[in-house]
């Protein structure tokens, strides 16, 4: 699940659909793989469910999967997810009924290789997190983060491995003190996926469907946005730690894209990208 190359970043817009086949975990559905263990499986993906999009069967997957609706809604087991919704199904979980009615597009995390089993399986409930309703937690966690201003939203927390999943908010205007700080690193992965707004760093600035996958120990940043940013971050592998380099980095709105990407991203590095138009 873990060993995957670092993809820092990718415009998910850029890359391409492909169908889901018979067997495989959402049959006739699309996805776009952002990220994948080529050992176990284990990936991250956009999957976009067509309208009218049903499976009524008794059945379940031998993975974990947490997903976050982006837009429209789908339904499982006669529960609504609607946008903005987080989900998290355990291993085994049963599934009795799954649909779109009007279609939807699901940021999808799979733990290992996720094939469909039919009949009931072992797994506790899928939890229903309405992550739109829910209040932003504006606790300072590091101070040396105090000019970004983030909120956080959490959706998912494992006492054991101390890894989680959750909405994070930067306020508009944040830049560091001077255009430049310390980077950080951390001894986990740290996933994301930016659903709006925008977020510079030393790689450029990331827009609305960007994604990173960063392996432990990479020293990032500083960042800073203009209008804000709100991205889901998974933290994998461990518990989540900020450790500081001694050192400072600049920091500059106008810093390039300059993506670092394993192969199979590398011809969608330079294609042509520009986010909707403002005006």
């Amino acid at each position: 699940m873990l060993n995957r190359p670092q993809t820092e970043f990718i415009q998910a817009q850029l890359l391409p659909w492909r169908r889901i086949g018979p067997g495989n975990a959402r049959p006739d559905a699309e996805f776009k793989f952002l990220s994948r263990d080529d050992e176990t499986g284990g990936c991250s993906a956009i999957i976009r469910y067509p309208a009218g999009w049903r499976r009524e069967a008794v059945e379940h997957v031998d993975v974990t999967e947490e997903f976050y609706i982006l837009d429209g809604e789908i339904e499982i087991n006669g529960q609504t997810y609607s946008h903005d919704t987080y989900g998290y199904a355990p291993a085994g979980a049963t599934r009795q009924t799954m649909s779109s009615e009007h279609g939807a597009v699901v940021l999808t995390f799979f733990s290992a290789e996720p094939s469909l089993i039919a009949g009931e399986g072992d797994g506790d409930h899928i939890t229903h997190i309405d992550a739109l309703h829910m209040p932003w937690d504006m606790t300072l966690n590091d101070p040396k983060l105090a000019h970004l201003g983030i909120s956080r939203k959490d959706l998912y927390a494992n006492p054991e491995t101390g890894e989680r999943t959750f909405l994070s908010m930067i306020l508009p205007h944040s830049e560091p003190p001077n255009l430049k700080g310390p980077q950080e690193l951390h001894p986990t992965v740290e996933e994301a996926y930016v659903v709006s707004g925008s977020l510079t760093g030393p790689h450029g600035t990331m827009t609305p469907g960007a994604y990173f996958w960063r392996p432990p120990g990479i020293a990032h940043g500083p960042f800073g946005t203009r209008w804000g940013c709100v991205a889901l971050i998974r933290f994998l592998g461990g518990k989540h730690e900020n450790i500081w380099t001694p050192t400072e980095a600049p920091f500059s709105f106008n810093a390039p894209y300059d993506p670092v990407l394993p192969d199979d991203l590398s011809a969608f590095a330079y294609a042509p990208w520009q986010p909707p138009p403002r005006y």
